[in-house]
């Protein structure tokens, strides 16, 4: 009777990852995205903080505080990694928000020199400023699941009344704890945006992207999902092969084996909703 109870405890436990696993997390808001970003910077993780202050720029609902901030730290991210075009983007955008800003002591010499030059070009302009630009808007069918090992092909289409979109990337990545690769989709003569997915990123239990709409300077003015709330399709375990899914094993007397692993159920449940799964006790 022990033993049964046991084996019904863990077949319950087995049960909440695969809601977790149906479900994507829950969005951030813009003032924690800023201070992870920050925090992401301070710790020379230049790639993970653009990808973050990225996201925080297309939340909607920014007021000009935080998009000064947001700016201002993609400016600082993007000379980090040596993109000195997308760093002066970034430094217009904050100077047409907030025209005093100036580059603080806490930089180096040669950050506040690149941003003294970008000022000195700005004003030279006109110090144009930031006319609110007609909404970019990104459609995408969500695929329900995918096929393992299997490459993936996405579309996608861009409403754009100004054509301010330079391009579009597709940040993938297998599960949930990898670092999010970036491809930029191919614009076919009727305006739709592809890429694929190659199948050794088609992994179980699942796979999660984004889709990220740049400007001609490289900044980010529309998405789909983030990097803290991106996209997810499920990928189903191989029919008829559960020895290759991630389990755990509990030995019974006997010689008996149960498998209980939360994954085997997953796979049988995303291959057969309706399956009647049978636990035998050697007792």
């Amino acid at each position: 009777m022990r033993r049964a109870g046991l084996c019904v405890i863990l077949v319950c436990l087995c049960l909440h990852p695969f809601r977790l696993w149906a479900q994507a997390p829950s969005p951030q808001s813009t003032q924690e995205l800023i201070r992870r970003g920050e925090a992401e910077y301070e710790d020379l993780r230049f790639d993970e903080a653009l990808q973050t202050f990225s996201a925080a720029l297309v939340r909607p609902g920014n007021g000009p505080e935080e998009l000064s901030k947001i700016y201002y730290y993609l400016a600082l991210t993007y000379l980090a990694l040596g993109r000195k075009e997308e760093a002066e983007g970034a430094y217009r955008s904050l100077l047409g928000i907030k025209p005093d800003s100036v580059p603080g002591p806490e930089l180096s010499p040669r950050f506040r020199e690149f941003f003294n030059q970008v000022r000195a070009r700005w004003e030279a302009d006109g110090r144009p400023g930031l006319p609110p630009p007609a909404p970019v808007s990104i459609r995408h069918q969500l695929p329900k699941e995918a096929p393992r090992g299997t490459a993936l092909g996405l579309e996608a289409q861009v409403e754009d009344p100004d054509r301010r979109v330079g391009s579009l990337v597709f940040a993938y990545r297998q599960g949930e704890r990898a670092v999010f690769t970036r491809v930029e989709a191919e614009r076919d003569p009727q305006g739709n945006y592809r890429v694929i997915i190659p199948g050794e990123a088609i992994k179980p239990p699942f796979f999660e992207y984004y889709i990220e709409a740049l400007d001609a300077k490289g900044l980010p003015i529309a998405s789909r999902g983030d990097v803290t709330t991106p996209l997810r399709i499920l990928v189903p375990g191989q029919e008829g092969s559960l020895i290759q899914e991630p389990l755990f094993w509990i030995l019974l007397g006997g010689g008996t084996a149960l498998v209980v692993g939360g994954a085997v159920l997953i796979a049988v449940l995303s291959q057969s909703p309706n399956a009647t799964i049978v636990f035998t006790i050697d007792g």
